[in-house]
């Protein structure tokens, strides 16, 4: 079936899923441009954005008309989201928020402690913020396999051939994504276009979302590898265009 979710006839914005991201900087801002622009195609109906920085927070309102602005201090209303992203581009946050299912990248990273309990949680690491965590990347299988089960979460670890990790094995191993996808910018793509699968989707397990994670990992390389046949160097922006145009085609991963 559909990559997408299918949306119900009676449904409404809402029922078909509602993804917080929270993202960018005064320093990073374009992060939260592209880990928004990639929410927007991964099937939630409803986009919120954390407004911490002004930068950010412009651009992102001028670029995205329908993305709802969400101040830091209405950070109560996460109770309601189906999903959220946090931590591409750096953003300021204090702590891990509490969510049903939660995608942690970046800067983001830097706070996981502890395994996850309730969350549905899919961490998004390279090898050096893999290494920052204090587990060892050089063994890159071992390696996603170890995270995965000592936080219980979804680990991504991104890079050639991306891994994708539940506790205890490895899950999925891409051979579709090359070196096209090392350029800035394509984690925070990816990060948002997590989110909104999840949102959309609305797994209850570790295992049902992972193959979420599988199926929008393996749209998102396939977006990559098209992309680079139009034009080339890739830049993270290319993604948001090809990603859609896919979609459309009714690519099918699930």
């Amino acid at each position: 079936h559909s990559l997408l979710h299918s949306r119900s006839l009676t449904g409404n914005k809402y029922t078909s899923g509602r993804v917080v991201i929270d993202a960018g900087s005064q320093k990073y801002p374009g992060a939260a441009v592209l880990a928004v622009g990639g929410a927007r195609r991964g099937g939630a109906g409803y986009i919120n954005y954390i407004t911490r920085d002004q930068l950010p927070s412009e651009l992102v309102a001028h670029a995205y008309p329908d993305v709802g602005p969400l101040a830091s201090g209405e950070l109560g209303h996460l109770d309601t989201s189906d999903a959220i992203v946090v931590g591409p581009g750096a953003p300021a946050i204090a702590s891990l928020p509490r969510a049903r299912r939660i995608v942690v990248d970046g800067g983001a990273l830097s706070y996981v402690h502890s395994a996850f309990t309730s969350e549905i949680a899919v961490l998004t690491p390279h090898e050096g913020e893999l290494r920052s965590m204090g587990v060892d990347p050089t063994h890159r299988e071992s390696a996603a396999v170890t995270a995965a089960t000592r936080w219980n979460c979804i680990l991504v670890l991104k890079g050639f051939r991306s891994i994708v990790a539940t506790p205890g094995a490895v899950a999925h191993i891409d051979e579709i994504g090359g070196p096209e996808l090392s350029t800035a910018g394509t984690g925070d793509v990816l990060a948002g276009f997590l989110g909104s699968m999840l949102a959309a989707h609305k797994p209850e397990t570790l295992n049902s979302a992972a193959q979420v994670v599988i199926g929008a990992l393996t749209l998102f390389s396939r977006a990559a590898q098209s992309s680079i046949k139009k034009r080339a160097p890739l830049v993270a922006t290319d993604l948001l265009d090809e990603i859609p145009r896919l979609l459309a085609q009714g690519e099918t991963f699930l």
